[in-house]
């Protein structure tokens, strides 16, 4: 009989906080963009660099949870059958969405005749180069899910395996300064490492009880960290300030907070279907009502970046549910 999952309700809170980071993220990224037309974060007020700072942890949050569970209920179980079922739920979305998006992006832009060039750009998006541009995280995450345990099981030692994984993520960021080719997909995604080698080790080691009477301490230091180092307007330090401080620590920081309104009923539904809001939302819906918005005139600032993000999570449920009750759930997932 095969045995039944472990669960435990801050994952799926965790999950439901980090969908809603990643919604906001594509929101103030075209407010960014398209409103205030500019490249860099560095480059605006204090407060939308702060906004992005607080929540561009999304990402590493969903890859914590992925180690985590590995961790959880999968350690033990053969690699092969860990590859299949790890793939099987991904695989057939990500690849019916991108098509679908890879058609119409070759529709909009009358590239109907470079077929090297169009076999190219196919190819492009299993490495993470994609025109519904939210599922560069899939390959990521196949990448760094079926890797791991690979490293795993190679590197018994856990401070081994930390000292490698943290080697080679500062060894790929160093050459990204001068190599395009090494800056991006897939060589980028090793970063990713840490944060399913971080869910790994809070779960192994019960860190949330280890930590426990530290919690809002650690939370209250991740916010004066953040307060501070988001004062820097550099674009070349920021990203070594993001990437090996500001993310690891929300990560860490939110997990502790998470534990806390574990039983929230919002994020427990939004945990639940985090994986299709995050399929759905985007490149559609999101960049739509951001632009309706901006064509209105009532783009301000930062702010209507959250109204935005509710709309777009309202609606995309609203379609999802739709999609649920008919055939199209079993074509598309």
């Amino acid at each position: 009989m095969k045995e039944p999952k472990k669960w435990i309700p801050e994952l799926q809170s965790f999950s439901g906080l980090a969908i809603i980071f990643v919604v906001l993220i594509h929101a103030t990224a075209y407010y960014l963009l398209s409103v205030l037309h500019m490249t860099y974060f560095e480059e605006t007020d204090y407060v939308t660099r702060l906004v992005d700072n607080l929540i561009h942890g999304a990402v590493p949050i969903f890859i914590f949870i992925a180690g985590y569970k590995y961790a959880l209920n999968d350690l033990n179980i053969p690699y092969e059958k860990f590859v299949k079922s790890r793939i099987a739920k991904v695989f057939k979305p990500f690849l019916i969405i991108s098509i679908i998006f890879f058609i119409k992006s070759i529709i909009t832009n009358n590239e109907y005749g470079d077929i090297f060039g169009l076999s190219k750009s196919f190819f492009k998006i299993f490495i993470g180069y994609n025109a519904a541009y939210q599922l560069w995280y899939i390959p990521m995450y196949v990448l760094i899910s079926l890797t791991y345990p690979i490293i795993y099981k190679i590197i018994n030692n856990e401070w081994f395996r930390t000292i490698f994984i943290l080697g080679i993520i500062v060894i790929q960021y160093a050459l990204s300064w001068y190599s395009d080719l090494l800056a991006g997909h897939p060589f980028d995604f090793v970063y990713y490492y840490l944060f399913f080698h971080m869910g790994l080790i809070f779960c192994k080691y019960d860190i949330k009880n280890k930590f426990k009477r530290w919690d809002i301490l650690i939370i209250v230091v991740y916010i004066i960290v953040t307060l501070i180092l988001t004062l820097n307007t550099s674009e070349n330090l920021s990203g070594i300030l993001k990437r090996f401080i500001i993310w690891p620590m929300s990560v860490a920081a939110y997990y502790f907070w998470i534990i806390r309104i574990k039983e929230n009923k919002l994020l427990q539904y939004l945990g639940k279907y985090s994986f299709y809001i995050f399929l759905l939302h985007e490149p559609i819906f999101c960049t739509d009502i951001s632009y309706i918005f901006k064509v209105y005139g009532i783009y301000y600032s930062v702010v209507e970046s959250f109204i935005i993000a509710v709309l777009t999570i309202i609606i995309t449920m609203l379609i999802y549910k739709i999609i649920e009750n008919t055939f199209v759930k079993k074509l598309l997932f």
